[in-house]
């Protein structure tokens, strides 16, 4: 199971955090302190403004890489009478703080950590700087790492695999995949995706990797969901009031409609209660700018422009192709076409509603 996170500074302002949770956002970790000094002043509200909806919570310490002793007493001073809510406590390390303080600062400064919270501790920082350092000391820890392939905005969340790899952790415990992304309306955020429960969540960080799988859904699908529970309800509606059949663990159901957490079944009114399964976001159904990956389903040939004459080359069913946003036609029939760009020239665009997006 994998679960979608928003991680917020003061550099986001105020933020309606029920909005977050209606477009699927499962927790949020709110940035505390910073060095000796610092205090976010939205702290404070936010912690209670997550209690209340009952979402997963998460602080952390943007460390400067000076006194271990400052940097961890003036963190702990600010989050203790807020304690009871938060559900995991981070240190945040990265940069110019890393060459300051070493790796030694860090080791120092989670020890400290998860004496004074009685909690295990994560570490967050950037790949390069996962890979530049001897984290030996500190793996025992487990790993928020960040890592962008870009700086475009994103919609939605999207979570995608790590473009390069780990040198000192076997595995991430989360993966801050976008620093650019709009959920529900609200950016630009940070988002990432924690790789296991909400309760391994709540038990401070599981580094144990979700099982990674991918669906094929049409291009204005909200996404698909695998139920993860051996056995699952198929209710009649956005509750759990009542039931109109059963399903099991490995199926996967293309969705059309979120609502209360729970999510509704292409093609059926039937309803699946979100805490069952694992959800996967379609981007595409947000935006006509979003790069994608496609697979063909039905034969399909190459087009120069936004007609329906084939000038290209026939693209084989079960072929994947890279998507770099859409675009709408209708011919004068009335006829409406949605066509991918997937290249140039006389293949430029392809028919989109012969592939599948793969989210």
């Amino acid at each position: 199971m994998t679960l979608n996170i928003v991680d917020l500074s003061s550099n986001n302002g105020p933020v309606n955090l029920a909005t977050l949770k209606h477009a699927g956002c499962d927790g949020v970790i709110i940035k505390a302190t910073e060095s000796n000094y610092y205090v976010n002043p939205y702290f404070a509200g936010q912690v209670k403004q997550a209690a209340r909806l009952g979402m997963l919570i998460g602080a952390y310490h943007y460390s400067d890489g000076g006194s271990v002793s400052a940097n961890i007493n003036h963190y702990w001073n600010t989050v203790k009478p807020y304690a009871k809510y938060i559900d995991l406590h981070i240190l945040d390390y990265e940069g110019r703080n890393i060459v300051r303080g070493s790796v030694g600062h860090a080791s120092a400064a989670l020890a400290m950590l998860k004496k004074l919270t009685g909690k295990t501790p994560m570490i967050y920082m950037g790949l390069s700087d996962e890979n530049s350092y001897n984290w030996s000391s500190v793996t025992a820890y487990p790993l928020w790492v960040a890592q962008y392939n870009d700086m475009n905005n994103h919609y939605g969340f999207h979570p995608r695999s790590l473009y390069g790899s780990l040198r000192h952790w076997k595995n991430m415990a989360m993966f801050q995949y976008s620093a650019t992304s709009y959920i529900g309306g609200i950016g630009q955020v940070d988002v990432s995706v924690y790789y296991g429960s909400k309760l391994s969540f709540s038990n401070k960080g599981s580094v144990e990797m979700a099982e990674h799988w991918k669906a094929p859904v049409e291009f204005d699908d909200l996404g698909a969901f695998k139920v993860m529970q051996k056995e699952a309800t198929f209710w009649n509606d956005a509750n759990n009031d009542k039931k109109v059949g059963t399903t099991n663990a490995g199926k996967i159901y293309r969705i059309t409609k979120e609502k209360n957490g729970f999510y509704k079944i292409a093609n059926h009114d039937m309803w699946l209660d979100g805490r069952t399964g694992d959800f996967h976001a379609n981007p595409v159904a947000y935006s006509d700018k979003i790069h994608a990956k496609i697979v063909v389903v039905k034969p399909t040939s190459g087009h120069k422009d936004l007609t329906t004459k084939v000038v290209g080359k026939t693209f084989k069913v079960g072929s994947t192709w890279k998507m770099f946003g859409y675009k709408t036609f209708k011919s004068a029939s009335g006829t409406t076409w949605h066509w991918a760009q997937v290249g140039a020239g006389d293949n430029k665009y392809i028919n989109l509603d012969k592939c599948r997006v793969l989210v």
